[in-house]
């Protein structure tokens, strides 16, 4: 896993992503999070899980609810569109909740010390997405 922290962007396939978002726009968040969502009930490979993640983070920032440690890059791309619609902000929560509950992303950080940060700061961003 190319991590260096358990925030939401602490990690090489969400700031990969993050290129996409700034490419693409809102299609690029809903596509992360549709690749999720499509193979629910299977296994969710953690860099489907990182980029999903990524862009429920762009979702709750459109909301108003940032993460405290937004890359400038997204929060400036943040600034400059519109909020996104309650559709995405559902399936941003389904996301959410089907990477913490079963995925590849969750099982390699059960692995490290640092794994009940990352269950918090999921919890959190579940949270910023209520």
């Amino acid at each position: 896993m190319g991590a260096w922290g358990h925030e939401s962007f602490a990690n090489d396939d969400a700031m990969d992503w993050v290129a996409e978002l700034e490419a693409e726009g809102l299609p690029a968040v809903g596509r992360a999070l549709a690749a999720v969502e499509d193979l629910a009930g299977e296994y969710l490979e953690a860099p489907a899980c990182s980029s999903a993640v990524a862009a429920a983070e762009v979702v709750a920032a459109l909301r108003g609810r940032p993460a405290a440690d937004l890359p400038e890059e997204v929060a400036n791309w943040v600034a400059a569109h519109p909020s996104g619609s309650e559709e995405l902000v559902q399936a941003a929560r389904r996301a959410v909740d089907a990477i913490t509950n079963r995925s590849e992303l969750r099982e390699l950080w059960e692995e490290v010390p640092d794994y009940e940060l990352w269950r918090g700061a999921m919890t959190d961003l579940r949270g910023r997405l209520s």
